[in-house]
């Protein structure tokens, strides 16, 4: 069944949650998890119109789309224009790369159609960033990935190691050598990055720096910290942390729910009994990161729905995915960096911890 959000509970969100005592100065929307560009432009239309009438706050409003980019037309491009829409395209790299994962119903790849949309955009002036998934696959080929990337010129480039998570039951990347091999990867694109006079954007690569530079033992995750996130479905319920926990269903908790936006204020999450049973467990798991990983410094603690999903609860700590976004990344940027500083790497007995290998910088 196709299930739409209406206008009634569209307003409802957006008078919710501009008064809210969330909101300081701005605010994000971002239209995802399914393809916003499904609905048609009137619906958008319409809920940018209300976000208007119910911002009593006179907040600055921006909306984001994360979209596969296979719907582009030329009367999307103007509306993307003329409201100042970010555009976030998931592509996850050249044809082969891109095809054998992303296809339509009829099984057919979606790469081509994406490179047509990219060339509208581009028709009008409009920038868009990408989200690439990163497979067993795309690790074999770093150089093509990176010139691909580098000739098409999003203005950020996000990598997303692929996650058994949600509706993903499994993942390409989940033994050492993967592991492995996804630092490889990692370290390429650093080395590919450096070495260009026209640098990519790569989202991990400028979060690593920020990090090795701040060295704050105070860095938390968007997604372990209430209310930073706040998801809504088509009925108006509201969840917080990881958004993927919206739409999940624990044998232990049920659903993430928290809230519905007809019954109460956003205020209200804080007080119901399942959002401060999982809040605890996230904050335990939190806790037990700090106290036991010496990459806490470049995370904040994790993602609960990672833990969730790979470890069956939220007061863990390690998991698969935070051992490819977090550990690997971590280690070939510190490696990358000792080498271009003719840094003595530490020996492979060393008990230095990620922290140390930075100070040494």
């Amino acid at each position: 069944m196709t299930r739409r959000i209406n206008p009634e509970t569209l307003a409802q969100i957006f008078k919710v949650l501009l008064s809210s005592s969330f909101i300081s100065d701005e605010i994000l929307f971002l239209w995802h998890a399914g393809e916003p560009l499904v609905l048609p432009i009137g619906f958008y239309e319409r809920a940018f119109a209300l976000q208007q009438e119910w911002n009593v706050k006179g907040v600055r409003i921006s909306n984001a789309f994360q979209t596969n980019a296979t719907l582009i037309t030329q009367k999307w491009c103007q509306f993307f224009k003329a409201h100042d829409v970010h555009i976030g395209i998931s592509l996850d790299g050249p044809r082969h790369i891109h095809d054998a994962n992303r296809v339509d119903r009829a099984g057919r790849g979606t790469f081509d159609r994406i490179m047509r949309s990219i060339e509208l955009l581009r028709a009008h002036d409009i920038k868009f960033a990408v989200i690439a998934v990163i497979t067993k696959d795309t690790v074999q080929h770093a150089d093509e990935f990176w010139r691909f990337f580098a000739d098409l010129r999003p203005i950020s480039l996000g990598l997303n190691p692929e996650e058994a998570e949600g509706v993903n039951e499994h993942s390409s990347l989940r033994t050492e050598e993967d592991i492995r091999q996804y630092r490889q990867f990692f370290k390429r694109l650093v080395t590919l990055n450096e070495q260009s006079a026209h640098p990519l954007a790569i989202r991990e690569i400028g979060r690593l720096m920020t990090n090795v530079k701040a060295l704050s033992p105070h860095i938390r995750s968007q997604t372990n910290v209430p209310a930073i996130i706040l998801s809504f479905d088509y009925e108006g319920n509201v969840s917080t942390f990881s958004p993927e926990l919206l739409s999940v269903k624990h044998p232990v908790y049920g659903d993430f729910l928290f809230g519905n936006v007809f019954e109460g204020t956003l205020e209200d999450i804080f007080t119901h009994p399942k959002f401060l049973a999982v809040n605890e467990q996230i904050q335990r798991g939190v806790t037990r990161c700090r106290e036991s990983c010496e990459y806490f410094t470049f995370c904040g603690g994790g993602s609960p729905s990672n833990k969730l999903h790979e470890n069956g609860a939220f007061d863990s700590t390690e998991t698969v995915a935070c051992r490819l976004k977090v550990k690997a990344a971590t280690d070939a940027m510190l490696e990358y960096l000792e080498e271009k500083y003719y840094i003595e790497p530490s020996p492979p007995q060393s008990h230095n911890t990620a922290m140390e290998r930075v100070s040494l910088n």
